[in-house]
């Protein structure tokens, strides 16, 4: 009788578990990148005004030196993914395009 009852409070400890939501932690990796700071470049600005504004770029790209890639993703404990990139490309450390989720050439 002492066996099966510790045999079921070992169970029941071992299945609570599942039943309790464990805490999971938010994570936040990348460039933090905000609308006004994006607001803020435009063509022509030089390599340094650019990292001035966002910081230095998550990715470098050792193929291609004149592309810098600011990315940032937000994971939640519970939820989606949140991902916001932006890819600026430079000619002559003058910046030539801009693209990204976080970049609307309408605003300008």
């Amino acid at each position: 009788m002492y066996k099966i009852l510790i045999s079921l409070v070992l169970l029941a400890s071992l299945t609570a578990c599942s039943y309790l939501q464990v805490h999971r932690m938010d994570i936040e990796q990348g460039n933090a990148i905000t609308t006004a700071q994006v607001e803020k470049i435009h063509k022509g600005m030089s390599r340094a005004q650019v990292e001035g504004i966002l910081g230095t770029p998550i990715l470098a790209n050792v193929f291609e030196a004149s592309r810098s890639d600011y990315v940032y993703t937000y994971k939640p404990g519970y939820g989606a993914i949140t991902e916001k990139y932006l890819t600026i490309r430079f000619h002559n450390e003058r910046v030539e395009d801009i693209k990204g989720n976080m970049y609307s050439p309408f605003i300008r």
